[in-house]
């Protein structure tokens, strides 16, 4: 189990180096005007420094008990499956549909099929992240996203 914790921090530490190098070919700009490689390169050093944190845990073996495989059984595969096609469908509907009504139905098949919430909250919390993506994506980041057939 050690090993595999110690190989997976290091693979992921070579990943956020790499992006680190990807990122820093980009313009970084300032706090107040960030150029586009701005995010993506402090994203890059914080998964760097966490994949460190977790390959100097790993090695010294300070790790606590190993964890329960939740995934194992037929219901976490089933899972796994369902939030996969999920999001394949997504990404095929989402030009059709539109942002806001593609990530609502994404949204509310994870709350109501597969965390089993209540109907009421489920269509209460998909609606209200959706409109908050929404949000802070189409108005506040100025980003262009998909309207869809209706324009919604």
């Amino acid at each position: 189990m050690r090993r595999r914790q110690v190989a997976a921090a290091a693979v992921l530490l070579l990943f956020g180096l790499g992006a680190v190098s990807q990122a820093r070919a980009l313009r970084l700009g300032s706090v107040a005007a960030p150029g586009p490689g701005f995010f993506p390169f402090f994203l890059a050093i914080a998964v760097s420094l966490v994949s460190a944190a977790l390959l100097v845990t790993a090695v010294r073996g300070t790790a606590g008990p190993p964890p329960h495989d939740h995934g194992a059984d037929a219901a976490g595969r089933l899972r796994v499956a369902g939030t996969l096609g999920a999001l394949a469908v997504y990404a095929v509907l989402l030009e059709w549909l539109g942002f806001r009504l593609a990530t609502f139905a994404l949204l509310l098949f994870f709350f109501a099929a597969l965390e089993r919430q209540r109907w009421l909250v489920a269509l209460g919390a998909a609606a209200g992240t959706a409109l908050l993506m929404d949000l802070v994506f189409r108005q506040w980041l100025g980003v262009n996203l998909p309207a869809g057939a209706w324009g919604f």
